[in-house]
């Protein structure tokens, strides 16, 4: 029996664990090149488009920034479709606006163009796309912000692996560490030692004025915001190139997505819409001769130009943005909706659509009238602008509800650059300055604004000193008010010009 346990102790098995060893990734020197340029873009980027006004060296700087990204997903073996290119194409013509106008607010609005068409040609170049996705809203919010945040931290890991594989990199390490540790005491010592000599205080104070001057401290601060954008610009390339380790768009994700949120029933949808349609019916009637009155030039009784189109203008702009997102709530939260859509569902949608471009005609109409009168300005041409860009949103709404097959997503994309394109290559501020001068010389307009027209960056100086409505002089006493933030708004094509015929 002593020799049976014996044996049944011997065989008994004790397992172990195996604590497994964690293999450290490794990262190609691709990667280290792409860490430099994403940090040195990043701070150019802070420094001649974030802090300072934007001109041709701006334009030098997205090119560099273009190329550079399209360089590195080569070399990572990416294939650029033909869309690819036109996309690619694309940006590097925006780039050109910061080049040819003066004009700070189309360039700012050009930075974010192109940062998000930017982002997503990194996305599309990695997906292989051939063409603008059906489900484009999911796409953009990977490109923006799923896809380079999943990898925000990764830089510095590069960075880190890359100086601890050289002698020279664990060196710079101890180097900045001893610095820090450094640093408050030798603050202090000189603090006692300039108090206690006046030659030390002055050879010390002169070199804290140079090291802390205000351009030292202009490029400190841009040093700063430029450490996380670079994080996020290496955290997109790189997402986008190693694919493997994220989540992918698929259409059928983005369809249960929808079908998620799609909870309310067609008979709410109708319930609610149907008010709405007999209050525009009724609405129209009631006011068809105050409104319409502004397709045939004429004012009601009792107004001025400027009453009329002020009191209808923007409050129809505001009803045509409420019936845009509307009609979006009814295509998000319809139970039925898709390509399930029935066809009183789709009835709704083209009487909306209608309905808004009926007044959106209206509105143009008033706003005309107004132009004719009392000539353009910045907020005129805009708000115009955009809605003319609201107007072709509703037709396309409508031929969608005739074609399911149709993309909406592409169609949208082709018609907002073509009109973000005739916005910033126009020159709005030289239309308007020599739409002015030519009315009010033609006798259409009482007066001619100078103040405006001399508030207005190069591209209306310009224009205005072609037409003769402003002299040299003018425009050099203008000159001499350039802030200090617009150290480099001269570098641009209409300044350029401007200067030359000025001098």
């Amino acid at each position: 029996m002593n020799n049976n346990v014996y044996d049944e102790v011997q065989t008994t098995y004790i397992p172990q664990t195996v604590e497994k060893v964690r293999e450290k990734p490794e990262y190609s020197k691709a990667e280290v090149v792409l860490s430099v340029f994403a940090f040195t873009a990043a701070f150019f980027i802070m420094r001649y488009v974030v802090f300072n006004a934007m001109g041709f060296l701006t334009t030098g700087l997205m090119f560099a920034v273009i190329t550079g990204a399209i360089v590195y997903m080569k070399k990572r073996g990416c294939s650029f479709t033909r869309f690819n290119r036109f996309h690619a194409a694309v940006l590097y013509i925006f780039s050109l606006v910061f080049s040819i106008t003066a004009n700070n607010f189309i360039k700012d609005l050009a930075v974010l163009f192109i940062l998000g068409a930017g982002a997503y040609l990194v996305y599309s170049v990695s997906a292989g796309n051939r063409e603008v996705e059906r489900y484009l809203p999911f796409a953009m919010c990977k490109a923006l912000f799923e896809y380079p945040l999943s990898h925000f931290g990764k830089q510095w890991v590069v960075t880190q692996d890359s100086l601890s594989k050289t002698r020279a990199g664990s060196n710079v390490k101890y180097i900045l560490t001893g610095l820090l540790i450094t640093v408050p005491v030798t603050a202090i010592v000189a603090a006692l030692l300039m108090s206690a000599d006046d030659g030390l205080m002055n050879i010390l104070g002169g070199i804290y004025e140079k090291v802390f001057s205000l351009e030292m401290c202009d490029i400190i601060e841009q040093l700063i915001f430029a450490v996380p954008f670079s994080m996020y610009l290496f955290g997109m390339l790189y997402s986008n190139t190693h694919r493997s380790q994220i989540k992918p768009l698929v259409e059928e994700n983005c369809v249960q997505k929808l079908g998620s949120i799609r909870f309310v029933s067609n008979l709410v949808m109708y319930t609610a819409v149907t008010p709405l349609c007999i209050l525009y019916v009724l609405f129209f009637i009631s006011q068809a001769n105050y409104f319409l009155s502004a397709f045939s030039g004429s004012l009601p009784d009792g107004f001025t130009y400027a009453d009329y189109a002020r009191q209808g203008f923007f409050e129809l702009c505001a009803v045509a943005v409420i019936n845009l997102a509307v009609l979006c709530g009814i295509s998000l939260l319809s139970k039925k909706a898709g390509r399930e859509k029935p066809a009183a569902l789709k009835v709704y949608s083209i009487v909306l659509s209608v309905f808004t471009l009926i007044l959106i005609a209206t509105a143009m109409s008033k706003m005309v009238m107004y132009i004719a009168n009392y000539g353009l300005t910045e907020l005129r041409v805009y708000t115009s602008w955009f809605m003319v860009l609201l107007a072709l949103v509703f037709v396309l709404i409508i031929i969608k509800q005739f074609r399911y097959d149709m993309k909406f997503a592409k169609y949208f994309s082709a018609v907002f650059t073509l009109m973000f394109a005739v916005l910033c290559f126009s020159r709005p501020e030289a239309v308007i300055a020599k739409y002015n001068i030519v009315m009010y010389n033609t006798g259409h307009l009482e007066e001619l604004d100078r103040d405006a027209i001399l508030g207005m960056s190069a591209d209306g100086l310009l224009a205005a000193y072609d037409e003769g409505a402003l002299t040299a002089e003018d425009i050099s006493e203008y000159s001499e008010e350039y802030s200090p933030f617009d150290r480099f708004g001269n570098y641009n094509l209409s300044s350029a010009v401007l200067s030359s015929k000025t001098k």
